[in-house]
């Protein structure tokens, strides 16, 4: 009998047994949930800089085409800007200067009109790029459109209308809507107030009245800096973004709360003489 009760007791666990296991598997449980947190983190930042580049992917596919047909106007490239006066009050909040001079495909500023953009809503510091062009395609007349009326005959000749009419002594013009668009940094996305983004100033017109219109382009911009090259008559031009991490991973280590890229476009349209 003696020899069977001492065979239970060695067969089972001791206090100090108990406690070595229940350390040990504490020890591996906490070790496992650290491995686990920093592989969220890991997979949380690649997630966080994969979304900020394909934003950044989406404005420079944005901009591409605008910078590419930059100073296109068919067969008449304006050789001077367009007298002030022309341009319809409905349109000059942003400047009159900004639509008149058409002889300039693209242009940096450093900021805009408070008619144009509030200052409380232009973010400092970031550029703004403005770009002219006419449409790849002939339109039809179309009254408060800024329209480029082209004629070959004798010479190619060009002028801007607004009314949709046949400007007098032109017999069978060409008619092309005229592209002006403004991008800037806005402090405010839609619906977030915290996040920055990227918007638009579109020249079109609205029930008939030349209107610049207005839309967000990308939430999370916080940045947009230009650089023309060369300055004084540019061939190309260098964009560089900078994208702010989403409010979700503002507890990301700082390097990874903002991603800056730049891209280089040629203008296919500059002037052959530009250097």
């Amino acid at each position: 009998m003696k020899s069977i009760f001492h065979k239970r007791r060695t067969a089972g666990l001791t206090l100090l047994e108990l406690l070595v296991a229940m350390v040990l598997v504490a020890t591996m449980t906490a070790g496992g949930l650290v491995a686990y947190a920093r592989a969220n983190m890991v997979w949380r930042a690649q997630s966080a800089d994969q979304r900020r580049l394909e934003r950044a992917q989406y404005v420079f596919g944005t901009l591409e085409p605008d910078l590419q047909m930059a100073g296109y106007f068919a067969a008449a490239r304006p050789a001077a800007s367009l007298p002030e006066a022309a341009i319809p009050l409905s349109v000059r909040h942003c400047g009159a200067s900004l639509i008149a001079r058409v002889d300039i495909a693209v242009e940096r500023l450093a900021s805009l009109p408070a008619r144009c953009v509030a200052s409380a809503t232009l973010l400092a510091g970031s550029d703004v790029l403005v770009v002219r062009r006419v449409s790849a395609h002939a339109s039809a007349a179309r009254a408060g459109r800024a329209q480029w009326i082209t004629t070959s005959d004798p010479v190619p000749r060009g002028e801007l209308a607004w009314d949709g009419q046949r400007p007098p002594g032109i017999g069978d013009p060409e008619r092309r809507d005229l592209i002006i668009r403004i991008y800037y940094v806005a402090r405010r996305a839609d619906g977030d107030a915290s996040t920055p983004a990227l918007r638009v100033k579109t020249l079109t017109e609205i029930a008939g009245a030349p209107a610049f219109i207005d839309t967000e382009v990308m939430p999370g911009v916080e940045s947009l800096q230009i650089e023309l090259l060369p300055p004084d008559a540019p061939r190309a031009v260098r964009l560089t973004l900078r994208i702010r991490a989403d409010a979700a991973d503002v507890d990301l280590p700082d390097s990874r709360r903002a991603l800056s890229l730049t891209r280089q476009f040629t203008l296919r349209n500059a002037p052959p003489d530009a250097a």
